[in-house]
């Protein structure tokens, strides 16, 4: 049975999905961060797969999936949130171009304090659920991944996975700097070698980064272009089990 509601941690509202018994506390926590566009809804249903997917998982973990703190129906996307506003056709100028500095090196407006959001409600689940990092799995998706970097980076937390689904490198000098200066830990990371919004590049230069920073990155590549596929699924799960096992 998946067991389904709606929490609020920090200031984040969050939707929060398991398949415990009612008053059994999880031992893992899962939070997984949406992209920009999507509806705070939006990777819920990853919840229940990852949760069928192994007899291990389901007695183990709780999903978290924050919703991120932008309103974009004024900007035209009713029901669309976002974690900073990004503009599309800058963004769609620089994939033109193929001149990914002016992606990488850029500190998006808002950033900051949305990583100083996920954080805060990351450290709330973990007081909600008597966790600490050892037992928490943060990522996303494509913006949600980046946040999701950024919050492991500039908050000093250790993760026991870092996931992190079509994502990129931003602010290159302080991501590379940060990263020098904390300790590491796993990193699951997939991209899309036709990805027409993020290109493979960048993400091979995040790869890059945090190994040379002592991270442990396994990366998977696949053909297809801004998503997550089965496979990359299928080997979160696998990594979502051996961390389980290791608890």
């Amino acid at each position: 049975m998946i067991n389904r509601s709606t929490q609020k941690f920090g200031t984040l509202q969050c939707r929060v999905v398991d398949s415990l018994p009612s008053g059994t506390p999880p031992s893992h926590l899962v939070v997984l961060c949406h992209g920009f566009g999507a509806p705070g809804h939006d990777l819920v249903d990853l919840g229940p797969f990852l949760l069928e997917s192994d007899p291990e998982l389901a007695g183990a973990c709780r999903f978290v999936f924050p919703e991120a703190p932008v309103d974009l129906a004024p900007l035209g996307m009713p029901g669309g949130r976002a974690w900073w506003p990004i503009n599309m056709a800058r963004l769609a100028e620089i994939n033109q171009t193929s001149d990914y500095e002016k992606l990488t090196n850029v500190r998006p407006d808002g950033l900051l304090e949305a990583s100083e959001s996920l954080a805060d409600a990351v450290k709330a689940m973990q007081q909600a659920f008597a966790l600490n990092d050892a037992s928490t799995v943060i990522g996303g998706f494509s913006q949600g991944a980046m946040v999701a970097t950024d919050v492991a980076l500039r908050h000093g937390i250790r993760p026991a996975l870092l996931t992190l689904f079509s994502g990129t490198l931003l602010c290159r000098d302080e991501w590379t700097r940060m990263a020098a200066e904390h300790p590491g830990c796993p990193v699951f990371q997939s991209h899309g070698t036709l990805d027409p919004l993020l290109p493979f590049a960048p993400a091979e230069w995040l790869r890059d980064m945090l190994q040379a920073a002592g991270f442990e990155v396994e990366f998977q590549s696949f053909r297809g272009p801004h998503t997550i596929p089965i496979e990359a699924l299928k080997r979160v799960a696998g990594r979502l089990t051996e961390a389980v096992a290791r608890k």
